[in-house]
């Protein structure tokens, strides 16, 4: 506990301290002031739990301070001091509930067993306030749940519990619905930081003339019912998510989305309900925005063409600026669709990050550490919050790509021709070496050799290698039979297919198709 004494003798004061330090009492921060003016301001800025305070001082007496602090400060006893036993002074310590009035010179016995008395007050105060935020909070709690159900759901909420959760609102006052989403757990909040949090919002909203009661939902909501008697504008209330925002500030990545102010309790869920359906559009917002009506995304064709072969054509380029462009490109058409739901976005860029692998594949580069590997793609797709997230992420890693290519020496043309020619024709079942070295007008034995020497596998092999590769693809896909993957790969043998297969995988087609189905 702290303890303010006010007295305009310096001997006395430091006495007073010396001598309380030394009482063995839960005291734990003494402070001085010499006058009531000087102790007046001391107990705004530092509210004491205590204030010991003599009764005549020049400036202000101390009859004087504490009549100007007793509203200000509800919960601190006092103590009076005198070395005057004035009847006057007497009725107005009374007049202000002074836990004792102590006779000067000062006997420290009497002063002990009077702080002790104070100090009792004091905790017993704390625990009744202690109990009856407890009882408000969980009162809090339920109503703000009731206020996100319909009315036939709701039921009849009692007036009892209304005015535990806010006392004195009105009913047909005005309610709006404020939702935080969190990319994470509630529970990685410290909960003092989730205290201060409200702590702050409250004060926020008082300066507005308005309460809030709030509930958590579902390990990552927060939802706030704001209470004003009159109607909020709009300015009002983007300058309450503003005032959210900031007192959350940049510890916790979040959302914030506002419903439409209604009129009467009954009808916040309405408010809530709208504020759900702008929280499912969070994911083409940046962190920290506030969402609303007035921000929502432009119409857009509800089915966009795929960007993928676009982009495959811009990375295959390696020109940095030209992919650049087309990474904005494909963001901004996407930015603006209201009518795509975030996992047919995430889909779009699953298969655009897969064009890095094709480029990589085709421009015979080993793909950076840095660079995903296609089997956890998509779990990292599927876990990135925001479009905008998906973009930097697939800017990241096409960059990488170009410094790849840079780094590396520019494959012999003669082959690069020859496995684009492969990567065209491998589903024909009578691809063979002498078509090959026709199509690049050199000799079979030239081009066996030459293939061999740049890439380390023989021609043959790398048909093989690259037919069971897309065989794994579409063996991926369960809408393809693996009668139907044979054919498309160039094996129109299903038995050979199979034989083939097992021993360039080490399984058979079905063991691994139930293998990546898992």
């Amino acid at each position: 506990m702290t303890l303010l004494i006010v007295d305009d003798e310096d001997l006395t004061r430091q006495g007073l301290k010396s001598a309380i330090a030394g009482m063995d009492l839960p005291i734990n921060e003494i402070m001085e002031a010499d006058d009531g003016l000087k102790g007046t301001e001391c107990a705004k800025e530092k509210r004491p739990d205590l204030i010991l305070s003599d009764i005549r001082m020049a400036k202000m007496s101390g009859i004087d301070m504490v009549d100007s602090l007793k509203e200000i400060l509800p919960e601190t006893e006092f103590i009076f001091m005198s070395g005057y036993s004035d009847r006057e002074y007497l009725k107005a310590a009374i007049r202000l509930k002074a836990v004792n009035f102590i006779e000067k010179p000062i006997d420290l016995k009497e002063l002990k067993a009077a702080l002790k008395e104070a100090i009792q007050l004091i905790e017993e105060k704390k625990r009744t306030i202690q109990s009856r935020l407890f009882h408000s909070k969980a009162a809090s709690g339920r109503l703000a749940l009731f206020l996100t159900l319909p009315p036939e759901e709701a039921g009849e909420i009692p007036d009892t519990l209304i005015q535990d959760a806010l006392p004195g609102i009105k009913k047909n006052g005005y309610f709006t619905t404020f939702i935080v989403k969190t990319t994470s757990s509630l529970d990685n909040i410290d909960e003092s930081e989730r205290v201060r949090i409200n702590k702050d919002l409250d004060s926020a909203l008082s300066s507005m003339h308005c309460q809030e009661i709030n509930i958590e939902k579902h390990d990552q909501y927060l939802v706030y019912h704001i209470y004003s008697q009159e109607k909020p504008d709009k300015k009002k209330l983007m300058k309450i998510g503003e005032s959210l925002r900031d007192i959350i500030g940049d510890n916790i990545r979040f959302f914030i989305s506002i419903g439409d102010p209604v009129s009467g309790m009954e009808n916040t869920y309405r408010s809530y309900n709208q504020a759900v359906l702008l929280m499912q559009t969070s994911f083409f917002h940046n962190y920290g925005c506030v969402i609303t009506e007035d921000n929502e995304r432009l119409p857009a064709p509800q089915v966009l063409p795929d960007p993928s072969d676009a982009y495959l054509l811009s990375l295959m380029t390696g020109d940095t600026e030209k992919i650049e462009k087309t990474e904005k490109q494909i963001e901004e058409s996407l930015s603006d669709s209201r009518n795509l739901l975030p996992d047919q976005v995430r889909d779009i860029y699953y298969r655009l990050f897969t064009c890095i692998f094709e480029a990589c594949r085709k421009l015979s580069i080993n793909p950076s550490s840095a660079i995903d590997t296609p089997e956890s793609l998509l779990s990292f797709v599927q876990e990135c919050n925001t479009l905008k997230e998906l973009s930097e992420a697939l800017s990241k890693r096409s960059k990488e790509l170009t410094l790849s290519i840079k780094r590396n020496e520019p494959e012999n043309p003669t082959v690069l021709s020859i496995k684009e020619y492969i990567d065209r024709n491998y589903s024909r079942e009578n691809l063979s070496v002498k078509e090959i070295s026709d199509y690049v007008h050199m000799s079979s034995t030239y081009i066996c050799t030459l293939f061999k020497g740049e890439t380390g596998v023989t021609l043959n092999q790398y048909i093989t290698g690259f037919r069971m590769e897309k065989a794994k693809e579409l063996l991926s896909d369960p809408k393809y039979k693996i009668s139907d993957v044979s054919q498309k790969v160039g094996y129109p043998d299903g038995n050979y297919f199979g034989k083939s297969f097992k021993k360039a995988v080490g399984m058979t087609p079905s063991e691994y198709r139930d293998k990546v189905m898992l």
